[in-house]
Formats: structure tokens, sequence, C-alpha cells
């Protein structure tokens, strides 16, 4: 009820607080600092509701002159009197039925330190978040709170200077690393959050202000701006209602204005309030300044609006000694006549004087005669600009020179507009990055319009609409309950059984000799060296690079290889292991990730195996002479000296070599997506990481590499213009012809009837907001019964952990029978089920016993396209069906130690790009229209495609986008390899 009344009603809400904050400005903070100025600054948070920034100047303060010792400790005396953050209860837990302590009447309830606890706990303890607070410091992976917390504890407050800050902090009192300051007199009459602390010096003050009370809301877009926004969300179905529909939401939903703004202003309210008055003051030379406006009357009194700067230069004879910057900050001349002018009452405060443009005071900056020519306008007084120029009777040849001479000469009052060669002041520049967060998820258009409203999350009514539509209600989940009873299901050890009942090796097909014979020249390069290599039994070590864009036959060749290297061996294990980065990657070489293979840590620092590891890897890798890694340009520096050292480790006779003498093929496309949070290979910049450093010693010793060139996905001369517009995407410089060649695969240029047959089609966009937003759309298009999953957390702060904080794992998603949904953990690799694998959700069944209302599902059974393992039971069609059970990974926030019990699954309607590497897929639909916030997005995309005709874009897209003069990220630098000839082992 209180909410809607909010919601209804914010002239009172704005009126209230404007009102309330006056009075509490007036009758307590005034009196009790002892206040002679103040300025403060009403603004609106993102939900509406109103906020105050303010700085007051107490009389009596202790100095900030704060580079003495002593008046460092006098300071911190003094104000521990009025600031602290000591925590009355800091292990307080809010009771049962304790209620709130800020519904209060405050005239009746008992001033008491249990009543202050009870606030302080609800209002002044710090939350720390990834959207309010946590920001990556710049020029570092770390991720800090942009407001210092926790923060150490201290017996007595203190005056510190943080690390990065040329200024000092007053740090009060604390108990508690989550406090903010407080002073108990203000949160007890204000009783709500009420942040206070002592300003320091002028810097401290700047930086406040600059950084926190007056920082500038973002541009309002343009129309088009908002148009192309929106256009990738319109409904296919009904494009132009929703397109109409979704720009009002634009214009009105995600509005600069809150209700209470808007009331703010409409009851006359000020924006902003001061004990000083403010006025701008023209620096500019007076041939430059406004003209005086004559605006006519009806009966021949016309009136005359004279600049300031004009009245002051035509000011009466008997203000013939005041200097233009007395006549700014004290005189009152808001009468016509100059003679009636009066100097303000010693009470009155002097004017605060806004000089606009302010020029440089460095000397050696050709700004600097403007400067000086203001600091005389201001100092001497004058009749004519040009006057300014002749101090005592000698005229000088510039404004400079008269200024230095009057430096030297003369003593004027501070007029604040800065002093020769003093650096300007300025806010401390910010340690921590832009925060950037991606665009709220486009629902539905009523949806979207609702979750505008306070109180209603933009995540909420997405999570919660399946699984409470009438749909979902009614249907009755009972039979579902117990249909899965084997106690290996519902005791989550059936994959575990498994593994063990049928061990699998990671060896390709069978492919005959004959199959070399369909290699490309320059993949029978590579093919001929590594047979040959293994035929003469050569112990020298090949350091090699595969190069090649998507669709060159990187996958064909690592398979022919590999199966010919295997047949060469005899009844020996494989001489060659394949690895990728990530799951769907390896599944595709039928090999194994880099991380299971070697052991690498996945978010904790590397470190030596154990002995008993070191002899199980060794005995895994004893045949092994060959390592191939695909998809090379999601490998970074870090990883790779993470496997030299493993190499090394498991190699000892050759560990004076890169990767312990191992042959090692590095296979992919620098020009596909980079590696996250880690320096790609090809990076030549300096270095400070150690492991980078040791890294990139290794990558240089590969030498040699070999182009692939051929197209091999994008067969045949109808494809011709695709492969050169893909190669020309690749190296972002998309032509006009290549750039109207895939503008003709907009969904707005297609049939109808060709429209339809992409219904189905996977979507790859380059975003999870987007990707999210799909998925939801098309689950809500099924119309069948849906629940929501959701998962169990053990830990503190588990609940709010993201999916990619708990292993992949998401607090909760919605499923239903027949989703398309992926795999997001591997479950047992040589069968298919890996990290990205895709599948269709068959049934979905709880443990016996269990209420389908209170309890999760123990198993969610699948049909996944590519699974090659024993079955647990088949469709009515053939098609093999799997159990997927929850997984129970740990993991830490912070030193807390959490866990999280949840199905490895995601809708998979649409995917990221990321996961989209490696796939081949005969129609996809993707979008062009936004400019790649990282290279290699838009190519890997597109490329997934075979042919022209299975590709679609959602929205026309600008050649620019696609086209750049340089590279970004440093991307030529992936061509710092040294090609050079090939030894070529006769095979």
């Amino acid at each position: 009820m209180s909410s809607k009344l909010l919601r209804d009603n914010p002239h009172i809400a704005a009126w209230h607080f404007y009102r309330r904050f006056g009075l509490f400005r007036d009758i307590v903070l005034k009196q009790k600092f002892n206040v002679t100025d103040f300025w403060n600054r009403y603004e609106w948070q993102g939900r509406g509701s109103s906020h105050c920034h303010g700085l007051f100047w107490m009389d009596g303060a202790p100095s900030v002159d704060l580079e003495k010792e002593h008046v460092r400790q006098e300071f911190a005396r003094v104000w521990s009197f009025h600031v602290t953050a000591f925590n009355p209860e800091p292990a307080r837990v809010q009771q049962q039925g304790e209620g709130n302590p800020l519904a209060v009447n405050p005239l009746q309830h008992p001033l008491t330190f249990q009543w202050l606890s009870q606030i302080l706990n609800r209002c002044q303890r710090h939350h720390c978040s990834e959207t309010y607070c946590l920001r990556k410091k710049k020029g570092s992976d770390e991720i800090s709170c942009r407001f210092f917390f926790p923060r150490d504890t201290r017996d007595t407050a203190d005056v510190v200077r943080r690390q990065g800050q040329s200024y000092f902090s007053f740090e009060a009192a604390r108990n508690d690393s989550l406090m903010n300051h407080y002073n108990r007199c203000l949160s007890l009459g204000w009783l709500a959050n009420i942040d206070i602390s002592p300003c320091t010096s002028l810097q401290a003050v700047i930086n406040y202000a600059a950084k926190y009370c007056s920082k500038m809301e973002k541009r309002t877009d343009s129309y088009a701006s908002l148009g192309r926004q929106i256009l990738p969300y319109v409904s296919h179905q009904n494009p132009l209602l929703s397109f109409a529909s979704r720009l009002m939401n634009k214009l009105l939903a995600e509005r600069d204005f809150s209700g209470q703004e808007i009331c703010h202003v409409l009851l006359n309210c000020e924006l902003q309030e001061g004990t000083r008055v403010v006025r701008a003051v023209d620096c500019r030379p007076y041939e430059q300044q406004g003209r005086p406006l004559r605006l006519q009357g009806d009966h021949d009194d016309d009136a005359e609006v004279v600049g300031i700067y004009e009245k002051y230069l035509s000011r009466p004879s008997l203000h013939e000694e005041l200097t233009y910057l007395d006549f700014l900050a004290n005189w009152n001349t808001s009468k016509r006549d100059g003679r009636k002018w009066a100097r303000w009452s010693r009470q009155a405060k002097p004017r605060v004087l806004y000089y606009f443009p302010r020029y440089k005071s460095n000397p050696q900056h050709h700004q600097y005669n403007d400067f000086c020519r203001v600091k005389l306008m201001l100092a001497h007084p004058h009749r004519d600009p040009n006057e300014l120029r002749k101090i005592n009777g000698v005229e000088f040849d510039s404004y400079a020179s008269a200024a230095e001479f009057c430096y030297a000469n003369h003593q004027h009052p501070d007029d604040y507009y800065g002093t020769p060669n003093a650096e300007e002041r300025r806010p401390d520049p910010d340690e921590f990055e832009e925060e950037f967060h991606e665009p709220d998820l486009l629902e539905e258009d009523w949806i979207e319009l609702a979750r505008q409203l306070p109180d209603c999350p933009p995540s909420q009514e997405m999570v919660d609409l399946l699984g409470r539509r009438d749909v979902d209600i009614q249907y009755d989940w009972t039979p579902h309950v117990g249909r899965y009873a084997d106690p290996e299901i519902v005791q989550g050890d059936y994959w575990c059984q498994r593994i063990a009942q049928n061990p699998l090796h990671m060896d390709v097909e069978d492919l005959p000799l004959e199959a070399r014979d369909t290699l490309n020249p320059e993949q029978r390069i590579v093919y001929d060296t590594f047979v040959g290599h293994f035929q003469c039994g050569s112990e020298e070590q090949i350091l090699l690079h595969v190069d090649g864009g998507g669709g060159t036959g990187k996958s064909y060749l690592i398979k022919v290889l590999s199966s010919h290297l295997q047949r060469l061996a005899g009844n020996r294990p494989s001489p060659i292991w394949r690895a990728a980065p990530t799951g769907v990657a390896s599944n595709q070489i039928m090999g194994t990730t880099l991380h299971s293979l070697l052991r690498l840590p996945v978010d904790r620092a590397f470190t030596e195996l154990s002995p008993a590891d070191v002899n199980a890897l060794q005995k895994k890798l004893r045949d092994v002479r060959y390592i191939v890694i695909d998809e090379k340009s999601m490998l970074g520096l870090r990883q790779l000296s993470w496997i030299d050292k493993r190499l090394r480790q498991v190699c000892p006779a050759r560990a004076a070599e890169f990767f312990g003498g191992m042959g090692i093929i590095l296979v992919g496309d620098f020009f596909q997506l980079p590696p996250i949070a880690n320096k790609p290979l090809y990076f030549d910049g300096p270095l400070k990481d150690l492991q980078e450093v040791s890294g990139q010693s290794a990558y240089s010793a590969f030498s040699h590499t070999v182009f692939l060139k051929k197209a091999q996905r994008q067969q045949g001369d109808g494809q011709a213009g695709f492969r050169l517009a893909l190669e020309e995407l690749r190296g972002l410089k998309l032509s006009i012809e290549s750039w109207k060649l895939l503008s003709q695969r907009v969904q707005a240029k297609l049939s109808q009837r060709e429209v339809d047959t992409f219904d189905a089609a996977l979507r790859i966009y380059s975003k999870k907001a987007r990707v999210n937003e799909y998925n939801y759309e098309h689950l809500v298009r099924l119309k069948r019964p849906a629940i929501q999953v959701m998962a169990k957390n053990i830990g503190n702060g588990a609940d709010k952990a993201t999916s990619e904080q708990a292993g992949n794992l998401a607090s909760q998603f919605p499923v239903c029978i027949g989703a398309r949904l992926m795999l997001t953990q591997n479950i047992w690799h040589p069968t298919g089920l890996v990290n990205g694998a895709q599948g269709t959700v068959y049934d979905i069944g709880w443990a016996p016993g269990a209420d389908t209302h209170r309890d999760p599902p123990c198993v969610i059974m699948m049909v996944m396209d590519k699974y090659t393992g024993p079955l647990y039971l088949t469709t009515d069609g053939g098609r093999k069906v799997v159990p997927i059970l929850p997984v129970k990974p740990d993991f830490f926030l912070g030193t807390s130690a959490c866990t999280r019990t949840q199905f490895p699954l995601m809708a998979s309607y649409a995917i990221t790009v990321h996961k989209s590497q490696s796939i081949t897929v005969d129609k996809m639909v993707t979008d062009l229209s936004e400019r790649d916030f990282q290279t290699g997005l838009s190519y890997v995309a597109v490329s997934r495609v075979k042919m022209l005709d299975g590709l679609m874009i959602d929205t026309p897209f600008e050649r620019a986008s696609l086209y750049y003069e340089k590279l970004p990220d440093g991307k030529w630098s992936s061509h710092h390899v040294i090609y050079s000839r090939l030894r070529l082992y006769k095979s």
C-alpha cells in the first residue's frame, strides 16, 4: 500500500523531503555545528527517490593545514567528538517481529542506544555490490570498492592519506569495517541514511563536489539513436506496433526525470540552495562579449538591458576608484541610476564569482596573455579595456608584461581566478575504471514498462513470470514424482558409475590413408612434417603455428593427422593429444580441455603438482609426443606460461627446454576471440606480471607457421562473394561490395516465407543481456507449463553470487518440457557431455515423496544433440535420453566458503559468440548493428554458417562498425610471428 501511495502521489513525497530537509538544516545542522555558510543540491536516484548532497562551513572548526603532525592530531581530536564509525552492536542480528526502527514517532520514542543500534545497522552499514561500488582498478584486474570499504578498525580517530590521494582523509574510530561515518544526533533526527565527513582541504572539497555532488547525467539520446537501439528488439510478428510501443517506453519509462523530480520543479522548489549568491563573470575580450539589448515599450518608454561589464565601465564618477572585483562581489547595482548603487551590509556575504572562460596561468601557454588581462581587469579601476596595459602612467606592450609589473609592485585582494604558474586544482584522477553496465533485458513491451516502477527490479518480472502464469499454476506435476527413482539418480552418482563402467578414450575416428589426398597443399605441409618426424624417430622438438580463418579446414587437418599418427603407433597409445581452452572447442576435435588435461587452475594461482599427481599425469602422457592446442586466440600469455611450467614438471628429462621438449601445434586464428582477462599471445607491449613474461618467452620459441588460406566451410563458386566478405570481416576491412552483399541478408529485405525458415535457427549475439532476452521470449512463446528451478545455496552471500562466481550455475532458471538447454559444465567429455553441448528437455522428475511446489527436481531428462555414450532410455524416434543431475561445486566469496547445488543448464535458443566458437550450423541469426566491444565478435558469429543463405541479420547495420583504418587491440601484432620454411620430413 505504501509503495502504491508513493507512486500515485510523488508531489507529496517531493514536498515532504524538500520541506523536511530545509527544517532539519535550519534547526538541527546550523545550531549543532554553528554553520555560517552552506550549499546543497537535490538529486534523484535511479528509482526516483530524493537525495541531497551538501557542504557546510562550521565556525570555529579546527585548521585544515594538515601537513603538520600536531595540527592533524588536534583535527582528529575535535572531530572525533562529532563523527564516529563505532557500531553499538557489531554482531547484531535483527530479531523476528522487531519491526522497522524508522517507522516510529521520534517525539514519543525513547532515545536509547538500542534504537540507535537498530537505525545504524539498518541504514549506515555499507554493502558492496558490482552495480553500486565495486570497480576494476585502472591498469589491473583488481576489483575494489570505490568508497574504500571494508576499512581497518581503529580505537581512535586519525587523519590519514590513502594511497593515490593528494590530500588527507579523516578516519573515525571504528569497530565495524563496513560502518559509514555518522553523528548520533543526526542519525536519530533524520532516521535515514546520512553520511557525514569533515573536509580536510580545498582539494578534498573539489573532489567531493566534482565526483559526487555535481556529476553530470548521461546525455539524452536523439530520436534516431533511440530508434537504432530498439530495432534489434522489435517483435517479428507485429513490427509496427512493437516498434511504436518500445519507442514510447524509451521516451517515457526510461525517462531522465522521475515523478518526484518533476513535482519538485512544478512546486517551485529550488534545485540547489546556499547562503551565497553566484554571479557569472564573462572573461572574454570586451569586443566578444554581448551587446546591450534595447526593448521597446508601448509608450516610448524603451528599456535597455545592459551587460554587467558594460554597466561597470559606464559607472558614475563617484565610483571612479571602484574595482571590477569589488563591484561584482559586494555591490547592489540593480538600480538603473548608478548614483543609487549601494555596498552590501557587513552581514551580507560576498557573491561567489563564476568565471568563464578560465585561461591558462602558465606563462608558456598561448592563453597566458588573456589570463593577465583578466587579472588586470578585476584588480585595476578602468573605463576602457585598453587602459589595462597602462600602469602607473607607463603603457606596456602586452597584458602579460603589465601584469608582471603589477605583481611586483601592487597588492590586491584574492580574486580566486588563479596565480601565475600555479597548477590548476582539479579532481584527483579516479583510480577506478568507469562503470559499465550492460543494458537491461528487454522483455515484452508491457513488462518493460512495468519494471520501471519503484520496487520492481529489472530482472524480477523476467524471472518470476515463468512458473507463475495460469498455464504453469494449473499444471499438475504430481505424476512426475518418483518417475525416475533409481538410487543412482536420486543420490546423484549416476554419471560416476557410467564413467567407471565405460572407460572411453579420446581417439578420433579411423580415417583411411586416402584421406591425406584430400588435404590442400598447406594442410599437407603440416601433415607431412609431423608424420615424417614420427616415422624417422627424431627427438628434435617441433613448435609450430597453424593459422587460418574460420572454415579453412583446421579441425579436419587435426582429425586426419591424429588418425594417421594413431595408426602408425600400432598397438601403442596415440602419440598425439588434442586440447583446447573450452569444452565446445575441445569436443569439436575429440579432445579435452587444457585445464582438465594439465590440471591448470581456473580461478586461483598456479601451483606445482604433488608427486602423486605428477606420476598420474606422466602416466597419461607417457607415449604422447605432440600436443595440439586448438583455438589459440583464446589462449593467454599467463595460460601458456602455466602449460610450459606443467610440461617441464612432467618431463624432467627435458625440463631445460620449453614445454619439456614436447612438440606443440598452436592452431587457430588470432582474428577471432581474444582471451578473457588475459593478455593475448600476440601482445607485444610492456609486461609486469612474471608469468606473462614467462609466457611471452615460451611463445617466442614458435618460429614456424603455416597459413591455411582455402575456405573449406563456404565452398562453391556461388559462395565466392561470401568468402571474400568473411576474409574482409576477419580483418575489419569490409568493402562496400561486401557490405552490400551482407546487407541483403537483413531480415527486412527477406520475404516473410524465408524469414519463417529461421524461426528455429540458433541466435548468436555478442552480449549476455541480448541472449537472455531472446531465450526468455522464446520460452514464453512455447506456451508450455514451466517451473523455476531454484538453487540451494550455503555460505555467507552465496544466494547473491553470480553464475560466474558459482561455477557457471544460475541461482534460478526457468525450464519446461521441450525447451532447448545448454550444459554449462563438463560431465563426460568423450561422449559429448561438455560445457556448451545443447539438447532438448524430454522430461522433468522429482525424487519419491517430494513436494513439487516446494522441492526442486532431482533430474532433468535430456535428448542431447551429439551424445555418443550409453543411453538411459530412448524416445519413440530412437533418440538417446540421458539424465542431467544437479552438481554442487565449492567456491569462495571473499573469505567465505560457499556451495551452490543446481543443474548445470541454461536456455540455448540464443547463445553468446564465445559459446559459438568452433561450431558450424546450417542456419543462424545474428546482429551486426553495434560495434564489437571485443575484436573478432562479428567475424566469429557470421563465419559459423556454411552458406550466405543460411545467415539472417536482425537489423540494418552500418559499414563503419566493421571497417577500421587501423585494427584495434594491437591486432596487427598477431603478425609478428616469424615465417620461415619448415623442414619437411619425408613420409
